[in-house]
């Protein structure tokens, strides 16, 4: 078996082409509680994305995909939790065809009304085989994303945060996406927003989403798991769930208190990293588990600074 993050990195062709850009700003702030680190995308940049993510790129993005059909979770019905959407990027590795990609996201109160809680792996794409840093652009989110379907418009992130120690040590797998207002309205206002706890502890019967790229729905379509949870301390205190939702379901929330009909719960864990089986005869992958990243005091860190971006 293999733990891998689940983001979901796949090639669109046409993507391959026309990429260039001017790179986007990263800082390292100091805090009373640690680092963070900000990578700021300029007005040209965050113009850049809006133009370059199409509603035939965003579903290009999950068109080519070897993840076999997820058994355990199942789609979604109806119309989806406040705040949920897919977050779109670009991976840009120095030598390297740029890859389109996506994660799940969730819109979460703040002052602003523009903070989204991911993961950090969404937000950070590490370094490549030369060990330089892969970085990230055209970053836009769509809330309500479904089958091409924009219900609330898109919206450019500005500014994405995360713990420093995420680059040296992969922990926390969380952070926080800040976006541009759209037509004068924050994402808070349009999509709505999810609650969000820093300090959920012990088993808990857990509601989690994402935009899943397997041969279901290529990330088309939101799909979900409702399950029993539990935090394993031997792995950071990760939570553990036998959801089984592909690459692309990355970020997505883990609820707990989620009402199905108002589509309303607090967020306690964003979707880490699964455990995957690969079968050789017929070059699939599947996902067997979930990890989901806790939400502590990093975390929260994270988010009040986001409020401030």
């Amino acid at each position: 078996m293999t733990i891998l993050t689940i983001r979901r990195t796949l090639v669109a062709l046409a993507a391959v082409v026309a990429t260039a850009a001017t790179a986007a700003t990263t800082t390292t702030a100091a805090s009373a509680a640690g680092e963070n680190d900000v990578t700021a995308f300029s007005t040209a940049d965050r113009a850049a994305a809006l133009a370059y993510w199409t509603p035939e790129k965003m579903k290009a993005a999950g068109a080519d995909t070897i993840d076999r059909v997820e058994q355990v979770a199942k789609r979604w019905s109806g119309p989806g939790p406040q705040g949920v959407g897919r977050l779109f990027f670009t991976e840009v590795s120095p030598g390297e065809a740029p890859l389109d990609t996506w994660c799940t996201a969730t819109a979460v109160p703040s002052t602003s009304g523009d903070v989204l809680v991911t993961a950090g792996h969404c937000a950070y794409a590490g370094l490549n085989r030369e060990d330089q840093v892969t970085p990230i652009k055209n970053s836009v989110f769509v809330p309500g994303y479904d089958q091409g379907r924009r219900p609330h418009g898109v919206f450019a992130t500005r500014a994405l945060a995360f713990r420093h120690s995420y680059t040296t040590g992969s922990e926390p797998d969380v952070a926080m996406v800040v976006l541009d207002q759209q037509q004068g309205r924050h994402v808070a206002q349009v999509a709505g927003t999810q609650r969000i706890s820093f300090d959920h502890k012990g088993t808990t019967q857990a509601a989690i989403v994402g935009y899943p790229g397997s041969k279901a729905y290529f990330g088309e379509a939101l799909m979900w798991c409702d399950l029993p949870t539990h935090q394993d301390p031997t792995v950071s205190d990760h939570w553990m769930s036998t959801c089984d939702m592909a690459g692309g379901s990355s970020g997505g929330p883990w609820f707990d208190g989620f009402n199905r009909w108002t589509g309303n719960g607090e967020i306690f864990s964003v979707t880490s990293r699964g455990e995957l089986d690969y079968d050789e005869t017929t070059g699939e992958s599947k996902t067997l588990s979930l990890e989901g990243a806790p939400l502590g005091a990093d975390a929260k860190n994270l988010y009040e600074a986001a409020e401030k971006l």
